[in-house]
């Protein structure tokens, strides 16, 4: 039962999320109506007529009308797309058929109860639209079980769209019956008692009315808000209004809660003194989810509109921010009317603010004063240093799953290798990821944020012979990216030619740096995707690259990869020609773990073949690794090129590797990729021996 009411909060609070755009389109209109500015109204009156508000308050009315059915339609949505994973089952409700009937219910509902209008907005129609929604996915999901109610019983090759419809038409129906007696028996029952009468009788006898019915309201419309409900409309209809005073100026006397200090001294930016928490997180964090919400609620908190915040953050169900959203503003509220009550602010009769004036400017047009503005002042500062030890607890939490999601989709790439499927395609967490990282690659790339290492190779003397660049991100919210998730994500988003050429280049850079300080025999190993084999501009760039920097082509060598299929293609194989025609060696690399190796050494002339390292790892306690070794050996030595073992970590396996016939070695044994700082330090302390030279004789 306990996962299941988490489930039904997710679904909930998902669902006002999705409604964020209908939320943007009234917050606008809002502002555009309420823009606390004399000689704006009087300009939008002289230009757009008399009229001019009547539209945009059609548009907030039809807005507040819209948000209970359209959440009831999408939490029953969001629910039932969640319920089969809870119960191991798999979806035999289709989520826009559960929405269709959680709107019919929703409508038979709101029309039978007597207090209730689905034309007019109150805290009422949200509520129902929640319950509903929830209680329609619930028995859709029960009722699609029932096989009694699949009437036609429709062959599975029907379309998809009629047999859903016609199948689930009983279970929608019986559902909607459920649905009329329920209001047919809550319209016959009797009111309860109007408690918030007794509430405000009890509260004004001792005279103490303002502090405990201020008190009260706060508490109510910060709880009311915490569930996603609009608490202020709610309080509004508590008893016709009777909570709140109706004179802006009044005081202690009226015994009431006092709205004015309420709109402008305590909700300061929004329900919950959300201004104070804006600060707070510009504090906390400097990217994020958080911080980029914040960015996006500035202007509407300014004019005291945080709906962004509260279901964008979102605060609305969210732990982290119970206490602080409901208690800050009763604190606000205490010393507001201890202001209030000991003179340091007096209210003037003569002052009209709205609730959507920005702070400071309501504090001195209510007050006349420097002192309504330092107060405002004081409870901002006061509200944001509560919320930052909460902000921060949310942040931590936050980058806890950013990362788990990180790692998930880490995982995911690694896990589906050379699946046809690309991951950017996903509609999951991790598509969504994968596409992030797309762009941020492809502006990682723009401003030089990656950097290259560099391995080392060795022959069988241990003198070294050159080196592979290999490439390394560091994310500044993930840290670590695998290179296996940067090629990936690359060569799904179509990045790869840019990528590519990147660190071809850089490599030539390097290699000319290392030319001049006397390396010049050293040769440079590039990767290159099957995928960059299509890219009829890549023998340009690579000639390019060698001529502009100085290097001879003979220092350049490509290692394909094997990431995917090489196409089999007039193109691939012209491309593949002009790179060989360029001068610059090719290099097989994951020999024999791929597609089809051996016929690509008929296409095209190779310099050297690495042998992957899962085959090279245990050749010391696995006879069909050494075999294969021997075999691929055999290979090279027939073909006359290089054999490259990979991941060679101990002596003991090196003179395995050697003695199987391997002649150029690369792994922790030697060393572990180094940055272009270290690389020169190394090749002194290597290169004091001299170093073997290769000289091979293709076979013609």
């Amino acid at each position: 039962m306990k996962a299941r009411l988490l489930l039904w909060m997710i679904a909930t609070r998902n669902s006002f999320v999705a409604l964020l755009p209908l939320t943007f389109l009234r917050v606008i209109a809002e502002l555009i109506l309420s823009f606390p500015w004399l000689y704006y109204q009087q300009s939008m009156a002289y230009w757009l007529g008399p009229d001019w508000r009547e539209p945009l308050r059609q548009i907030i009315d039809s807005s507040f009308t819209l948000f209970g059915l359209l959440l009831a339609a999408i939490v029953s949505a969001q629910l039932v797309f969640r319920l089969p994973s809870l119960t191991r089952q798999r979806q035999i409700a289709p989520p826009l058929m559960v929405a269709l009937s959680a709107v019919i219910n929703y409508l038979i509902i709101t029309v039978l109860l007597p207090n209730v209008s689905p034309v007019e907005f109150s805290a009422e129609i949200i509520l129902l639209g929640i319950i509903i929604g929830l209680l329609s996915a619930e028995l859709m999901l029960w009722a699609a079980k029932q096989s009694y109610l699949d009437w036609l019983n429709l062959p599975v090759d029907s379309d998809t769209t009629f047999y859903h419809a016609m199948r689930l038409s009983p279970a929608i129906i019986l559902n909607g019956l459920v649905f009329f007696s329920t209001g047919m028996l809550l319209a016959t029952t009797p009111e309860l008692p109007d408690v918030t009468r007794w509430i405000i009788t009890w509260a004004q006898s001792d005279g103490n009315g303002t502090w405990i019915l201020s008190t009260f309201v706060v508490l109510v419309n910060q709880l009311f808000w915490f569930i996603g409900l609009h608490g202020s409309v709610f309080l509004q209809g508590a008893a016709d209004g009777a909570l709140f005073a109706t004179s802006t100026v009044a005081g202690f006397e009226s015994n009431l809660a006092l709205p004015t200090m309420l709109s402008n001294f305590v909700l300061i930016g929004g329900s919950g003194a959300t201004l104070g928490l804006l600060i707070a997180i510009f504090i906390v964090t400097r990217r994020g989810s958080q911080n980029k919400i914040a960015k996006i609620s500035i202007i509407p908190s300014l004019f005291n509109i945080n709906d962004i915040l509260i279901y964008g953050l979102p605060i609305v169900f969210n732990p982290f921010y119970l206490i602080p959203f409901v208690l800050i503003p009763v604190l606000l509220m205490v010393i507001s009317l201890l202001a209030l009550q000991f003179g340091f602010i007096t209210i003037y009769e003569n002052a009209i603010v709205s609730w959507t004036t920005p702070p400071l400017l309501s504090g001195w047009l209510l007050t006349e004063s420097w002192r309504g503005v330092a107060l405002q002042i004081l409870l901002i500062a006061l509200s944001s240093v509560c919320y930052i030890p909460f902000v921060r607890k949310a942040e931590e939490k936050r980058h806890q799953k950013a990362m788990e999601a990180f790692q998930l989709t880490t995982d995911t790439i690694i896990k589906v290798g050379n699946s046809k499927q690309k991951i950017v395609t996903r509609q999951d967490k991790v598509g969504m990821i994968a596409r992030d990282l797309a762009v941020e690659m492809q502006n990682a790339i723009k401003q030089n944020a990656m950097t290259l290492v560099y391995q080392p190779k060795h022959d069988g003397d241990e003198h070294i012979v050159g080196v592979e660049a290999l490439i390394r991100w560091t994310h500044p919210r993930y840290g670590f990216i695998s290179p296996v998730v940067i090629i990936t994500v690359a060569e799904d988003c179509d990045v790869i030619h840019q990528l590519g050429r990147w660190v071809i280049q850089q490599a030539c850079a390097c290699k000319a740096r290392w030319n001049e300080a006397g390396y010049k025999s050293l040769t440079m190993a590039v990767n290159i995707s099957p995928i960059q084999l299509t890219d009829k501009e890549l023998p340009f760039y690579i000639s390019k690259y060698i001529q502009d920097y100085g290097i001879s082509a003979q220092e350049l060598e490509l290692e394909i990869t094997e990431s995917s299929e090489i196409p089999d293609t007039n193109l691939t194989d012209l491309i593949l020609q002009q790179l060989v025609d360029t001068g610059v060696n090719l290099a097989m690399d994951d020999f024999g773990m791929g597609y089809s190796s051996l016929l690509y050494m008929r296409r095209f002339q190779v310099h050297a073949i690495k042998i992957d390292g899962s085959i090279t790892r245990d050749v010391l306690i696995n006879s069909t690794n050494a075999d294969i070794v021997r075999t691929i050996c055999s290979l090279g030595q027939a073909q006359n090129v290089h054999v490259v073992a990979e991941y060679v970590e101990t002596s003991e396996q090196r003179d395995a590797l050697a003695e199987m016939g391997c002649d150029i070695f690369q792994g922790y044994y030697h060393s572990q990729p180094i940055a272009e700082a270290d690389c020169l330090n190394y090749f002194q302390t290597q290169l004091d021996k001299p170093v073997k030279q290769f000289e091979l004789n293709y076979k013609t």
